[in-house]
């Protein structure tokens, strides 16, 4: 044994082994000291700063003043296992804890990230060992974005006070490496205020060194064999469908795998592979809450069977939900929602399942337990806890008083009537009101809460709840009217079209205002239609404004799957089941025959375009700017093709979907230009959801083209793609093409000089690397029925010409059909050598809003009007209402009426 394990640098110098410290975290409870909580809540001293990520960094950087990250105190000794003790700034408590070892990702970066729903001051700590035979000079670049301290061997090198939201900001520092073993410590200090990205990296410019962890009983020699066992094994697919991940590696490897940290087990890779039983899947973090869904993922970690060898490799799979469905042929929409209804009063405690409960179980009394998180996020103001209101409003309304316990039923009203609905009303927090449906969110609980308790007087502002109602209704009635003209700009978001649905049924259901409801039926309704013409097979396929990485890996994790699953048979059930959950237990609200009709149809081609235009809002949004998005879908019924075009080609990227291909619904095929190594959702963008920096896309019926423009210094220096082979009934590899078949659909992706798999890790054979520079894609799907047999499909790919520069890239090709697409990056898009977006006259023509097999309309018409199969939809714009079908809420009307005067 030789007490201590050796590693390398990684090919562009980032140390990868580090101990860590925990993540230390404590609220930030003085913010009072820096900003008022009451009055305007604008300016350059504000508290609108704490709700939105990009713009706090100034006042980070006045709370790291205050609180200073403590840079003279003793360094704790580095070696694994050993006690650490640090202390974040002058007069704080010492926080104390382990060293524990991290192998970081490809990215170098040691990561503590986390969503933090309350104001927290977080701090860390991580070190290393360099070791070099002679003494020589190395220069440091160190990343991170918060605070740091870096200390070499017990010597300051580095004290920074800036902060950024997901870029890290880089320091170089130069520094002398004495021969033999130098110590490197680095200290972090973050501010978390929703996302928080906490990380820090470091890489080596120069020659290599070797870095050295000390570890007591490790020997190097078996280590470095282990390790590189270790670098060895893959871990896969992501998507686990029976329970079970399958682990390969060296033929006759033990290792032994913990899931969760759960007691390990060994396995025996006998013939190079092992099947592990996942159990019970566990989640390993609440990242997913920020969008009301969990990840399904469970975290393994893997050793070689050795007391001597203590490195590690993490992976991360996901069970998936068991209930999906593709065909609603032999089933009514009353089964679809019993369905719901009972997976939804088996879930967690919460509203969905309080409500789900007492729809099947009218006698059945509230359990406490679907209280005590609402409660609790609304009484300390959590971020999301707009949610949990509107969900304790149709509590309210659903449950009578018989069926609530001793002082729940005052519980929620005392909570609701202390709470703050606005960034303008008193209180310090973090909570989100600047998101598109944050907005509406909000709006939608002041306005039914005010007129809920409209003679009580709200504690937080003084108003009474007839006040708040009168602030909130013309702010949503404001919100809806622009997003019923011009559309969203979180557009075709899997996970907060959900969100938009819940509130607007909402209204539907409880608004006193007769006017306000049918404004909501009427933007509900187009919501579901977009929904449902811009879905596959329970798949919500689009591309998105908005997305996180579990729901494009498997749309059983979509917030949509289950809205989809309820209003037409088709989709998935999850834990997001607030949104289906309301709209299932609706009794006013009653979804256009039509939506349903478009939902299922099948036909031979779908070509459809949603394009929308709107204005931010500076106190809303806070950006004063237009936004835009040019949707295109693209559906068989064997596969599904979708981009949006030109979408901010350029610019930095957050959550954006820019372009996909769907045949199943763990089959999503799409290419990104990855920001982190990390999926985290405090990432943003991060690997797989949202780009470092927008490509340009333009879609013709089934063929996509895309480019993108990597910087030189760029962190990965390429794309890659999400194809996952092991889930596809076939795939090969031709010339540039990579393509893959499920049933009688068809995929291929073409990029410059093919692709090279990932064989290791949790992304083999599911994550491709370009062989060449990545930046030009092709992207097309068929079918057996157009395209005949998977290999004439194949055969007929003919190669795409990729040109231009890596500042200019540029591609054509020629489709199976002969038609000649070409797009260069400050060219136009052409098929045939034409411009499609030209009118009649040469020049750029009108756009439509909304076009596709069942409805064209204009941008600026004032109705809506949908027909498919003899059934019709017909959406008055200037009235704000439904004309056709006749309103829902019209219908309640007149039935309330007739009960009034005795009639049936």
């Amino acid at each position: 044994m030789t007490g201590r394990t050796v590693h390398t640098l990684d090919e562009r110098g980032f140390i990868r082994d580090w101990l860590v410290s925990p993540a230390w975290s404590g609220p930030c409870d003085d913010l009072g000291r820096l900003l008022e909580p009451e009055g305007s809540p604008w300016g350059a001293d504000g508290r609108w700063v704490l709700t939105n990520g990009p713009d706090v960094a100034p006042f980070k950087q006045r709370l790291h003043a205050l609180h200073p990250l403590l840079d003279e105190q003793p360094l704790p000794p580095v070696v694994e296992g050993g006690a650490l003790t640090w202390t974040r700034s002058h007069g704080d408590a010492a926080s104390t804890g382990t060293w524990q070892r991290v192998h970081t990702g490809t990215d170098g970066f040691v990561d503590w990230s986390r969503f933090c729903f309350t104001p927290e001051y977080r701090h860390s700590v991580c070190a290393t060992t360099l070791e070099v035979d002679q003494a020589e000079y190395r220069d440091l670049e160190i990343a991170s974005t918060g605070p740091v301290a870096a200390f070499v061997d017990g010597e300051l090198v580095l004290q920074t006070d800036e902060f950024s939201y997901m870029e890290p900001i880089r320091h170089r520092v130069h520094v002398r490496l004495e021969s033999g073993m130098t110590t490197l410590h680095i200290a972090t200090w973050q501010v978390a205020f929703r996302e928080c990205r906490h990380i820090v990296s470091v890489r080596v410019n120069g020659l290599p060194v070797r870095v050295v962890i000390p570890s007591p009983g490790a020997d190097e020699h078996a280590s470095r064999a282990a390790e590189q066992l270790l670098e060895s094994v893959a871990v896969g697919p992501w998507a686990s469908r029976d329970g079970t991940t399958r682990i390969s590696g060296p033929r006759g490897a033990r290792l032994l795998v913990s899931v969760s940290g759960a007691p390990a087990t060994t396995i025996t890779l006998d013939g190079g592979r092992a099947v592990l039983d996942l159990a019970q899947p566990h989640e390993t973090d609440s990242e997913g809450a920020a969008s009301m869904l969990s990840t399904g993922e469970s975290e393994l970690t893997l050793r070689v069977a050795r007391d001597d060898v203590p490195v590690c490799r993490t992976a991360r799979v996901a069970s998936l939900a068991g209930v999906r469905r593709v065909d609603a042929r032999h089933e009514t929409p009353e089964a679809w929602r019993e369905r719901l209804l009972r997976h939804s009063a088996a879930a967690g405690p919460g509203s969905a399942r309080a409500l789900a409960r007492h729809v099947l179980d009218p006698d059945r009394p509230l359990d406490t337990a679907d209280l005590e998180t609402p409660l609790r996020m609304i009484g300390a103001r959590y971020d999301c806890a707009d949610f949990e209101a509107v969900g304790l409003i149709h509590l309210w309304h659903r449950l009578p008083e018989q069926s609530w316990g001793d002082d729940d039923r005052e519980s929620v009203r005392r909570a609701l009537t202390g709470f703050k609905y606005w960034i303008d009303q008193p209180g310090l927090d973090a909570m989100c009101y600047f998101t598109e449906n944050h907005q509406f969110v909000w709006h939608t609980a002041e306005l039914l809460v005010g007129e809920m308790f409209a003679d009580d007087t709200f504690t937080n502002t003084g108003w009474t709840g007839r006040e708040h109602a009168e602030h909130a209704a013309p702010l949503a009635e404001e919100w809806i009217r622009r997003k019923l003209a011009g559309g969203f700009s979180e557009f075709d978001s899997n996970a907060y079209l959900a969100i938009d649905c819940f509130a607007l049924v909402s209204l539907v259901e409880f608004a006193r205002s007769h006017e306000l409801r049918l404004l909501a039926e009427a933007l509900l309704d187009k919501v579901l239609l977009t929904l449902a013409t811009n879905s596959w097979q329970g798949v919500h396929g689009a591309a998105h404004g908005r997305s996180y990485t579990h729901t494009l890996r498997s749309a059983r994790f979509e917030e949509t799957a289950p809205i989809m699953l309820l209003l037409w048979g088709i989709g998935a059930l999850n834990d997001a089941v607030l949104p289906a959950t309301v709209l299932a237990t609706a009794r006013h609200y009653a979804m256009p025959p039509v939506i349903r009709s478009l939902a299922g149809a099948e036909p031979d081609e779908w070509d459809g375009r949603q394009v929308y235009r709107g204005e931010y809002r500076l106190h809303h949004d806070l950006l004063a700017r237009p936004y835009g998005s040019d949707l295109r879908v693209w559906r068989t019924p064997d596969a599904m093709l979708s981009s949006v075009q030109d979408y901010r080609s350029g610019l930095p990227g957050l959550q954006e979907h820019i372009w996909g291909a769907t045949l199943g619904s763990e089959v999503q095929v799409f290419a990104t230009h990855p920001a982190a190594s990390t999926i985290s959702s405090s990432a943003r963008p991060s690997s797989w959801a949202g780009q470092r920096v927008l490509p340009r896309a333009h879609q013709h019926r089934d063929s996509v083209l895309v480019l993108h423009r990597i910087a030189d210094d760029d962190r990965f220096g390429t794309t890659h793609l999400w194809f996952p082979a092991d889930l596809f009934d076939e795939w090969q590899r031709q010339g540039p093409w990579l393509a893959g078949r499920v049933g009688e659909g068809y995929v291929a992706v073409a990029t410059g000089r093919g692709f090279t798999p990932q064989t290791t890790g949790d992304e083999a054979w599911q994550c491709w690397w370009p062989a060449g520079d990545g930046a030009c894609y092709v992207a097309t799907v068929g079918r057996r029925a157009v395209d005949g047999a998977f290999s004439d499909f194949v055969a007929a790919l003919g190669d795409p010409a990729f040109g231009g520069s890596r500042g200019n890239p540029a591609v054509s090709w020629t489709a199976r059909d002969g038609r000649a697409l070409a797009l260069g990056w400050d060219t136009a898009f052409t098929v045939d050598g034409r411009d499609p977006s030209l009118g009649a006259d040469g020049t750029p023509g009108d756009t439509p809003h909304l076009h596709n097999p069942a409805c064209r309309q204009e941008v600026g018409a004032d109705r809506l009007e949908v027909e498919w199969e003899g059934q019709r939809l017909v959406i008055d714009y200037s009235r704000g209402r439904r004309a056709h079908p006749g309103s829902g809420v019209e219908a309640s009307l007149v039935q309330a009426r007739g009960s009034r005067h005795g009639r049936a």
